[in-house]
């Protein structure tokens, strides 16, 4: 059984580009699944329409979490509602293992089926201190308490978990299956002048974080030279948490593509404050100057030891940009390793 949240449909056809290899292995080795969607409604995303959609199983769980004692663990009240749906809808619904992103509905299936093998399946960055998964050396209580496991992008990030957890758990509960991000050619053999800036503001954070995260992007475009064009890509859950008019005014700043492969061949630098594309940008040989700031999110320089700290006018040289881009792609091949259909395989086993 795969599940997901409706805002990961951001490939093309509103497909979700982190099940796709995972669901074209099933298809080829007659392995039966069946895929659902939870609602977003906070978005004006589509739907992907190969997905069934859960929303009505959904509400009703968000209703039944309202009726239960809130002094409970909620590991614990979604695992009662899980039963209590097993009753009503899934009488007839038989699955060995759960696959789901970003955590979503862990305890709920946990409580529809005790036997069932979880693996919640990496989407982003995980670091040293990655809320829901690690944090000051102990595994998260949503992962313990409902004896889920990992499936990860590279052996790099397993070895992050494994080496600051306090026991064993990631040791016997983190697998790496490889990443839908393929390692291409080199792209770029020269600086053009154009300046992919991710972002990140969303909602996860605070006002105040994303307030600083502003001032530090205004200040960075601010000193830098007017003779390159930035091109800002909002992050996929950005829902107008801050106000980019009065940066939008200069004439060498613009919106980005929406397509990020579509971003990444039209400028041959990127920079953000701690983005997920910077393993993106790298396994392309696009270097990616880290904007200063003030925020914990500083995870590329303490978790992940990206191997650059360059400012824009280094990489006018064009050997100079030429050894950087060998040099990140490198890096970034531990993190994401590619596809390994037959890890995956052997796990639903």
């Amino acid at each position: 059984m795969f599940y997901y949240p409706q805002h990961f449909n951001r490939g093309l056809n509103n497909e979700n580009q982190y099940f796709k290899q995972l669901l074209q292995s099933c298809d080829t080795n007659n392995v039966t699944y069946i895929v659902f969607e939870e609602p977003d409604f906070t978005i004006k995303g589509k739907r992907n329409y190969k997905a069934i959609p859960f929303d009505f199983v959904y509400l009703f769980t968000l209703f039944l979490r309202k009726l239960y004692n809130r002094e409970k663990p909620i590991q614990s009240i979604d695992q009662k509602i899980g039963r209590f749906i097993a009753k009503v809808f899934f009488k007839n619904l038989y699955f060995k293992s759960y696959i789901t992103l970003s955590q979503s509905m862990l305890s709920v299936f946990r409580g529809i089926n005790p036997n069932a093998i979880l693996y919640d399946l990496q989407h982003g960055i995980i670091h040293n201190n990655k809320k829901n998964y690690l944090v000051d050396g102990k595994v998260e209580s949503n992962l313990v308490d409902n004896n889920a496991h990992l499936l990860l992008s590279g052996e790099s990030y397993r070895n992050v978990l494994v080496s600051n957890e306090i026991g064993n758990y990631f040791q016997n509960h983190a697998f790496v299956v490889g990443s839908n991000i393929r390692s291409k050619n080199i792209l770029h053999e020269k600086f053009n002048y154009n300046i992919l800036i991710t972002l990140q503001f969303t909602h996860d954070h605070t006002t105040e974080q994303n307030e600083l995260f502003f001032a530090e992007l205004y200040e960075f475009i601010r000193v830098s030279n007017k003779d390159v064009n930035f091109y800002l890509k909002h992050h996929p859950r950005f829902n107008n948490e801050v106000d980019l008019s009065e940066i939008l005014k200069q004439p060498n700043i613009k919106i980005a593509p929406s397509d990020i492969n579509s971003c990444f061949d039209l400028c041959s630098l990127h920079a953000t404050a701690y983005s997920t594309s910077t393993f993106e940008a790298a396994l392309l040989g696009i270097p990616t100057i880290l904007i200063p700031s003030e925020s914990k999110f500083n995870c590329f320089q303490k978790d992940f030891n990206y191997p650059l700290n360059q400012s824009i006018d280094n990489f006018k040289d064009n050997s100079f940009y030429r050894e950087k881009s060998k040099i990140i792609k490198e890096w970034a091949t531990a993190y994401y390793t590619p596809y390994n259909e037959s890890k995956f395989l052997n796990l639903l086993r």
